[in-house]
Protein backbone atom coordinates (compact mmCIF):
# COMPACT_ATOMS: atom_id res chain seq x y z
CA UNK A 1 0.00 0.00 0.00
CA UNK A 2 1.28 3.46 -0.94
CA UNK A 3 2.60 5.73 1.82
CA UNK A 4 0.71 9.02 2.24
CA UNK A 5 2.60 10.57 5.15
CA UNK A 6 6.15 9.86 6.32
CA UNK A 7 7.84 11.47 9.32
CA UNK A 8 11.58 11.02 9.76
CA UNK A 9 13.74 12.13 12.67
CA UNK A 10 11.28 14.70 14.01
CA UNK A 11 12.60 16.71 16.96
CA UNK A 12 10.53 19.39 18.67
CA UNK A 13 11.66 21.48 21.65
CA UNK A 14 9.78 23.76 24.03
CA UNK A 15 11.50 26.74 25.60
CA UNK A 16 9.99 28.05 28.84
CA UNK A 17 11.63 30.13 31.56
CA UNK A 18 15.03 29.69 29.88
CA UNK A 19 14.61 25.93 30.11
CA UNK A 20 14.47 23.63 27.07
CA UNK A 21 12.17 20.63 27.09
CA UNK A 22 12.62 17.95 24.42
CA UNK A 23 8.96 17.25 23.66
CA UNK A 24 9.56 15.04 20.62
CA UNK A 25 12.89 13.28 20.18
CA UNK A 26 13.60 11.65 16.82
CA UNK A 27 10.15 10.32 15.88
CA UNK A 28 9.82 8.17 12.76
CA UNK A 29 6.41 7.01 11.53
CA UNK A 30 4.39 6.61 8.37
CA UNK A 31 0.72 6.43 7.37
CA UNK A 32 -0.39 4.40 4.38
CA UNK A 33 -3.14 5.53 2.05
CA UNK A 34 -6.50 4.33 3.30
CA UNK A 35 -5.33 2.91 6.63
CA UNK A 36 -6.20 3.62 10.25
CA UNK A 37 -2.97 4.27 12.16
CA UNK A 38 -3.01 4.54 15.95
CA UNK A 39 -0.59 6.80 17.82
CA UNK A 40 -0.94 5.81 21.49
CA UNK A 41 0.63 6.81 24.77
CA UNK A 42 0.03 8.53 28.07
CA UNK A 43 -0.68 12.26 28.39
CA UNK A 44 2.48 14.28 27.79
CA UNK A 45 4.16 11.59 25.73
CA UNK A 46 4.39 13.82 22.64
CA UNK A 47 1.48 12.47 20.58
CA UNK A 48 -0.31 15.78 20.03
CA UNK A 49 2.89 17.75 19.38
CA UNK A 50 3.86 15.19 16.74
CA UNK A 51 0.46 15.61 15.07
CA UNK A 52 0.52 19.42 15.21
CA UNK A 53 4.03 19.45 13.73
CA UNK A 54 2.67 17.93 10.52
CA UNK A 55 1.17 21.28 9.48
CA UNK A 56 3.33 23.41 11.81
CA UNK A 57 0.43 24.63 13.96
CA UNK A 58 2.48 24.53 17.15
CA UNK A 59 2.43 26.74 20.26
CA UNK A 60 4.65 29.81 20.01
CA UNK A 61 7.26 28.43 22.39
CA UNK A 62 7.65 25.23 20.38
CA UNK A 63 10.27 24.84 17.69
CA UNK A 64 10.87 22.07 15.17
CA UNK A 65 14.59 21.41 15.50
CA UNK A 66 15.09 18.81 12.79
CA UNK A 67 13.46 16.14 10.70
CA UNK A 68 11.26 15.84 7.63
CA UNK A 69 7.51 15.41 7.18
CA UNK A 70 6.67 14.26 3.66
CA UNK A 71 3.03 14.31 2.53
CA UNK A 72 2.40 12.88 -0.93
CA UNK A 73 6.09 13.41 -1.64
CA UNK A 74 6.20 17.05 -0.47
CA UNK A 75 8.32 17.93 2.58
CA UNK A 76 5.93 20.15 4.51
CA UNK A 77 8.66 21.45 6.81
CA UNK A 78 10.35 23.13 3.86
CA UNK A 79 7.25 25.14 2.91
CA UNK A 80 6.53 28.70 3.98
CA UNK A 81 3.27 29.47 5.78
CA UNK A 82 1.47 30.54 2.62
CA UNK A 83 2.34 27.34 0.76
CA UNK A 84 1.58 25.23 3.81
CA UNK A 85 -1.82 26.92 4.04
CA UNK A 86 -2.81 25.05 0.88
CA UNK A 87 -2.48 21.79 2.81
CA UNK A 88 -4.13 22.84 6.08
CA UNK A 89 -7.78 21.87 6.05
CA UNK A 90 -7.83 21.04 2.34
CA UNK A 91 -5.43 18.06 2.33
CA UNK A 92 -4.92 17.49 6.06
CA UNK A 93 -7.69 18.12 8.60
CA UNK A 94 -7.93 17.76 12.38
CA UNK A 95 -10.61 16.97 14.91
CA UNK A 96 -9.89 17.43 18.61
CA UNK A 97 -11.03 16.35 22.06
CA UNK A 98 -13.08 19.42 23.00
CA UNK A 99 -15.12 20.55 19.98
CA UNK A 100 -16.45 23.66 21.72
CA UNK A 101 -12.87 24.92 22.01
CA UNK A 102 -12.69 24.99 18.20
CA UNK A 103 -16.24 26.11 17.39
CA UNK A 104 -16.92 29.84 17.59
CA UNK A 105 -19.66 30.43 20.20
CA UNK A 106 -21.00 33.58 18.50
CA UNK A 107 -21.64 32.04 15.08
CA UNK A 108 -24.18 29.41 14.10
CA UNK A 109 -23.08 25.91 13.24
CA UNK A 110 -24.11 26.38 9.61
CA UNK A 111 -22.19 29.62 9.16
CA UNK A 112 -19.02 28.01 10.46
CA UNK A 113 -19.29 25.07 8.05
CA UNK A 114 -20.11 27.41 5.15
CA UNK A 115 -17.05 29.52 5.99
CA UNK A 116 -14.82 26.41 5.98
CA UNK A 117 -16.15 25.40 2.55
CA UNK A 118 -15.73 28.86 1.00
CA UNK A 119 -12.22 29.19 2.47
CA UNK A 120 -10.94 26.15 0.58
CA UNK A 121 -13.29 25.78 -2.39
CA UNK A 122 -14.37 27.99 -5.26
CA UNK A 123 -18.06 27.99 -4.34
CA UNK A 124 -20.77 30.58 -3.91
CA UNK A 125 -22.45 31.08 -0.56
CA UNK A 126 -25.58 29.34 -1.89
CA UNK A 127 -23.55 26.34 -3.06
CA UNK A 128 -21.71 26.22 0.27
CA UNK A 129 -25.03 26.34 2.13
CA UNK A 130 -26.28 23.29 0.20
CA UNK A 131 -23.01 21.43 0.78
CA UNK A 132 -23.05 22.27 4.50
CA UNK A 133 -26.48 20.66 4.84
CA UNK A 134 -25.20 17.58 3.02
CA UNK A 135 -22.21 17.38 5.37
CA UNK A 136 -24.51 17.53 8.41
CA UNK A 137 -26.54 14.69 6.92
CA UNK A 138 -23.32 12.79 6.20
CA UNK A 139 -22.36 12.83 9.88
CA UNK A 140 -25.82 11.50 10.78
CA UNK A 141 -27.41 14.65 12.16
CA UNK A 142 -31.10 13.95 11.77
CA UNK A 143 -32.43 17.50 11.41
CA UNK A 144 -29.64 19.36 9.59
CA UNK A 145 -31.77 22.40 8.72
CA UNK A 146 -32.57 22.91 12.38
CA UNK A 147 -29.01 22.33 13.61
CA UNK A 148 -27.69 24.62 10.87
CA UNK A 149 -29.07 27.64 12.74
CA UNK A 150 -28.10 26.46 16.23
CA UNK A 151 -25.13 27.73 18.22
CA UNK A 152 -22.56 25.34 19.75
CA UNK A 153 -23.88 25.82 23.31
CA UNK A 154 -27.29 24.55 22.18
CA UNK A 155 -25.90 21.15 21.19
CA UNK A 156 -24.61 18.18 23.17
CA UNK A 157 -20.94 17.18 23.21
CA UNK A 158 -21.60 14.34 20.80
CA UNK A 159 -23.48 16.61 18.39
CA UNK A 160 -20.72 19.22 18.47
CA UNK A 161 -18.17 16.51 17.74
CA UNK A 162 -20.22 15.48 14.68
CA UNK A 163 -20.24 19.13 13.58
CA UNK A 164 -16.46 19.32 13.96
CA UNK A 165 -16.12 16.16 11.86
CA UNK A 166 -18.38 17.72 9.20
CA UNK A 167 -16.16 20.82 9.13
CA UNK A 168 -13.01 18.69 8.89
CA UNK A 169 -14.47 16.80 5.92
CA UNK A 170 -15.68 19.94 4.15
CA UNK A 171 -12.77 19.83 1.71
CA UNK A 172 -12.50 16.03 1.48
CA UNK A 173 -9.02 15.79 3.01
CA UNK A 174 -6.70 12.91 2.22
CA UNK A 175 -5.59 12.66 5.86
CA UNK A 176 -7.81 13.12 8.91
CA UNK A 177 -6.01 13.47 12.24
CA UNK A 178 -8.26 12.68 15.21
CA UNK A 179 -6.68 13.73 18.51
CA UNK A 180 -8.51 12.05 21.43
CA UNK A 181 -11.88 12.95 19.81
CA UNK A 182 -13.97 10.76 22.14
CA UNK A 183 -12.26 11.28 25.50
CA UNK A 184 -14.87 13.69 26.85
CA UNK A 185 -17.82 11.59 25.66
CA UNK A 186 -19.64 8.80 27.45
CA UNK A 187 -19.13 5.22 26.27
CA UNK A 188 -22.31 5.06 24.18
CA UNK A 189 -21.60 8.31 22.29
CA UNK A 190 -17.95 7.29 21.92
CA UNK A 191 -19.01 4.10 20.15
CA UNK A 192 -21.27 6.11 17.83
CA UNK A 193 -18.49 8.55 16.91
CA UNK A 194 -16.00 5.73 16.28
CA UNK A 195 -18.53 3.92 14.08
CA UNK A 196 -19.22 7.17 12.23
CA UNK A 197 -15.51 7.74 11.56
CA UNK A 198 -15.11 4.22 10.20
CA UNK A 199 -18.17 4.59 7.97
CA UNK A 200 -16.96 7.94 6.65
CA UNK A 201 -13.50 6.54 6.01
CA UNK A 202 -15.03 3.86 3.78
CA UNK A 203 -17.30 6.35 1.97
CA UNK A 204 -14.75 9.09 1.41
CA UNK A 205 -11.50 7.12 1.41
CA UNK A 206 -9.29 9.24 3.67
CA UNK A 207 -6.46 7.93 5.82
CA UNK A 208 -6.99 8.24 9.57
CA UNK A 209 -4.30 9.02 12.14
CA UNK A 210 -6.04 8.38 15.45
CA UNK A 211 -4.35 9.63 18.62
CA UNK A 212 -5.40 8.06 21.91
CA UNK A 213 -4.36 6.88 25.36
CA UNK A 214 -7.14 4.28 25.20
CA UNK A 215 -5.99 0.91 23.89
CA UNK A 216 -9.53 -0.41 23.73
CA UNK A 217 -10.07 2.06 20.86
CA UNK A 218 -6.84 0.94 19.21
CA UNK A 219 -8.04 -2.64 19.26
CA UNK A 220 -11.44 -1.73 17.81
CA UNK A 221 -10.39 0.40 14.85
CA UNK A 222 -6.63 0.26 14.26
CA UNK A 223 -4.53 -1.74 11.83
CA UNK A 224 -1.07 -0.58 12.95
CA UNK A 225 0.03 1.19 16.11
CA UNK A 226 2.91 3.32 17.35
CA UNK A 227 3.36 3.73 21.11
CA UNK A 228 5.01 6.91 22.40
CA UNK A 229 6.73 7.47 25.73
CA UNK A 230 8.62 10.59 26.79
CA UNK A 231 8.77 11.99 23.26
CA UNK A 232 9.91 8.83 21.54
CA UNK A 233 8.36 5.93 19.65
CA UNK A 234 9.09 2.95 21.87
CA UNK A 235 7.14 0.28 20.02
CA UNK A 236 5.41 -0.16 16.69
CA UNK A 237 3.69 -2.88 14.74
CA UNK A 238 0.43 -4.60 13.95
CA UNK A 239 -2.17 -3.93 16.64
CA UNK A 240 -2.72 -7.61 17.37
CA UNK A 241 1.03 -8.24 17.61
CA UNK A 242 1.47 -5.42 20.13
CA UNK A 243 -1.41 -6.71 22.24
CA UNK A 244 -0.17 -10.29 22.16
CA UNK A 245 3.53 -9.62 22.68
CA UNK A 246 4.41 -6.10 23.89
CA UNK A 247 8.17 -5.69 24.29
CA UNK A 248 8.85 -2.22 25.75
CA UNK A 249 7.94 -1.82 29.43
CA UNK A 250 5.59 1.09 28.67
CA UNK A 251 3.78 -0.93 26.01
CA UNK A 252 3.43 -3.74 28.54
CA UNK A 253 2.01 -1.27 31.06
CA UNK A 254 -0.60 -0.02 28.59
CA UNK A 255 -1.60 -3.50 27.49
CA UNK A 256 -1.69 -4.68 31.09
CA UNK A 257 -3.97 -1.80 32.07
CA UNK A 258 -6.26 -2.59 29.14
CA UNK A 259 -6.44 -6.26 30.12
CA UNK A 260 -7.12 -5.37 33.74
CA UNK A 261 -9.93 -2.88 33.30
CA UNK A 262 -10.75 -3.06 29.56
CA UNK A 263 -10.59 0.70 29.17
CA UNK A 264 -7.85 3.23 29.99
Amino acid sequence: MEILLKINGLRVDFVADKRTVHAVSGVDLYVKKGEVLILAGESGSGKTITALSITKVLPRNAEIISGSICFNGVDLLKLDNRSLGLFRGKEIAYIFQEPTSYLNPVFTIGNQIVEAIILHQDKTKKEAFTEALELLRLVNIREPKSVFFDYPHQLSGGMNQRVLIAMALACKPKLLIADEPTTSLDVTIEAQILRLLMDLKEKIGFSLLFITHNLSIAKKIGSRIYIMHRGQIVEEGNVEEIFNNPKHFHARELVGAYEKIGRI
